[in-house]
């Protein structure tokens, strides 16, 4: 399940992922933020990098930010 069309094309050309953080193999994660949504880079050995809002719609990805706007 995506936010938005962009994304879920992102997905399917394997430059982003929804997964949680201990699924993501074959690679490292370059930050430490509360999410399953990642930005891949990199071809043989991936670098993933967690993202806070979807480039493309504006939504909010993590669930830190989620949990925030949840308890207002």
């Amino acid at each position: 399940m995506t936010c938005c069309a962009e994304m879920e094309r992102m997905m399917d050309r394997e430059l982003a992922r929804c997964a949680q953080a201990y699924q993501l193999s074959n690679g490292t994660i370059l930050n430490e933020i509360d999410t399953e949504y990642f930005l891949v880079f990199g071809e043989e050995r991936h670098r993933f990098v967690g993202i806070h809002y979807c480039p493309f719609c504006g939504r909010v990805l993590s669930r830190g930010l989620w949990n925030l706007e949840k308890k207002k």
